[in-house]
C-alpha cells in the first residue's frame, strides 16, 4: 500500500518568527533543564493568532462563536487550493475555480515566501469583500490563506472578517503554500482546545488524495 504525502503547511514557532503587528512576540524560556532539574520544560509566550492560526467569529464579533464552541469536523475534510497570481483575491477567480460544492478553500497566492521573512510587509494579496461575498453566497465553511490576515492592512472595518464570521465561516491565516500545487487535498488544522478563546494557533497539513 502506497502511503499518501502529508504537506505540512504551518510555518515554524521559533523567536524573531513574523507576527502581524501589536501582535505578542513568540519567546521560549527554559523553566527547568536536565543539567539543573532532571528534565527540560519551557515557558512558551504567544497569541491565538501565533503562526498558523484559525480566527473564530468571536475575533470581530461580539456574539460569536469561540473557537472551543466550533465543531471539528469543520477543520477536517476535502480542501480546494486555488492558486491567485495577482494582487488581491476578486469574485471573478473565485467563481472560475472553486468547485461546486466545496466547503474548504486555501488561497495560495504570492505571499507564501513572505512568510519566511522575519519582517512584517504590508503589501500582501488578500481577499476583497466582494470575493467574501461570493465565498458567503457558495456556502463555504472555511477559508485559508498564506499570510497573517485575509484582509487588506489597514482596512479599518474589518469588513471582509465580519462578512465571513457573520456566515459562519472559520479563517484560517498564517500557512506557508510555496511548493504546494493547486487541487484538492485532505485538510487537517485542528485547534487547541482554548476555553471562550478569539482563535488558535493550528498544526496545518494537506494530504494528498
Amino acid at each position: 500500500m502506497t502511503s499518501k504525502r502529508i504537506i505540512d503547511i504551518s510555518p515554524p514557532l521559533k523567536e524573531g518568527m513574523i507576527t502581524y503587528p501589536g501582535d505578542v512576540e513568540f519567546e521560549a524560556t527554559p523553566l527547568c533543564t536536565i543539567e539543573r532539574s532532571g528534565c527540560n520544560m519551557t515557558r512558551l509566550v504567544l497569541g491565538t493568532h501565533t503562526g498558523s492560526h484559525l480566527d473564530a467569529p468571536l475575533h470581530f464579533l461580539a456574539e460569536g462563536a469561540s473557537i472551543d464552541e466550533i465543531p471539528l469536523e469543520r477543520f477536517i475534510g476535502p480542501v480546494q487550493v486555488i492558486e491567485i497570481k495577482g494582487k488581491e483575491i476578486s469574485s471573478k477567480e473565485i467563481g472560475e475555480g472553486l468547485e461546486e460544492g466545496m466547503k474548504r478553500v486555501i488561497f495560495k497566492t504570492t505571499n507564501s515566501p513572505l512568510m519566511e521573512r522575519a519582517e512584517f510587509s504590508k503589501e500582501y494579496v488578500y481577499l476583497t469583500e466582494e470575493g467574501a461575498d461570493l465565498l458567503v453566497e457558495r456556502r463555504v465553511e472555511l477559508v485559508g490563506i498564506d499570510y497573517l490576515s485575509i484582509e487588506r492592512f489597514g482596512t479599518p472595518s474589518f469588513s471582509v472578517h465580519k462578512r465571513l464570521f457573520s456566515a459562519g465561516i472559520c479563517i484560517l491565516e498564517g500557512l506557508n503554500l510555496k511548493g504546494v500545487s493547486p487541487g484538492r487535498y485532505l485538510l487537517v488544522a485542528l485547534p487547541l482546545h482554548l476555553v471562550g478563546m478569539d482563535g488558535s494557533p493550528v498544526r496545518a497539513v494537506l494530504i494528498e488524495e
